[in-house]
């Protein structure tokens, strides 16, 4: 395992999810669309691209919670969960990356956390009445949320996946996992 930390294509993917994590603190120097980050991306490049489990869950993990500590948004167990489908989208898809599985695994990734999240602020005893009602007012307000993250998911996704692949080219040794 220390050998697979050590290796050149774990420090390239795991600077290459810190930095999108990143991303989540562009609010706070420049006016920007909300949920336009690169995190659902990352998550599901990191799933795909992680060969080992226990990083491809743990590493995207750590980078939001890295995140999270100095952006000073506080941990929001909804949004863990939502996040951790997202890499498990990218781990269902890390033997057949392709454009279009990517694409299928950001929408699914994308609507899996927007239903997730949002059913979960339903309870929120400030937000929603806790009916039928509640829930599609609920769905509805975050309709603008889940446009923005799916844009975002798709082009930070490009930047990802593309990245990377014309990295591994430039640089063979980084496409052995």
């Amino acid at each position: 395992m220390i050998e697979q930390i050590k290796s050149p294509r774990f420090i390239v993917l795991s600077l290459l999810v810190l930095f999108a994590a990143c991303t989540r603190a562009l609010p706070l120097f420049i006016p920007h669309i909300w949920n336009f980050t690169a995190i659902g991306a990352l998550a599901i490049f990191a799933g795909s691209q992680f060969k080992d489990n226990r990083f491809a869950f743990a590493i995207p993990l750590a980078a939001m919670t890295i995140s999270d500590v100095f952006i000073g948004y506080g941990f929001d167990l909804t949004v863990y969960i939502g996040f951790t489908v997202m890499v498990a989208c990218g781990v269902l898809i890390r033997d057949h990356i392709t454009p279009t599985s990517i694409t299928l695994s950001s929408i699914v990734g994308t609507l899996a956390f927007y239903l997730i999240t949002n059913f979960a602020y339903l309870y929120s005893p400030y937000l929603y009445t806790h009916n039928l009602t509640g829930i599609v007012t609920s769905y509805v307000m975050a309709l603008p949320f889940l446009r923005n993250m799916l844009i975002g998911d798709m082009m930070y996704g490009l930047v990802l996946f593309g990245g990377f692949y014309f990295i591994k080219k430039r640089y063979p040794a980084l496409a052995v996992a």
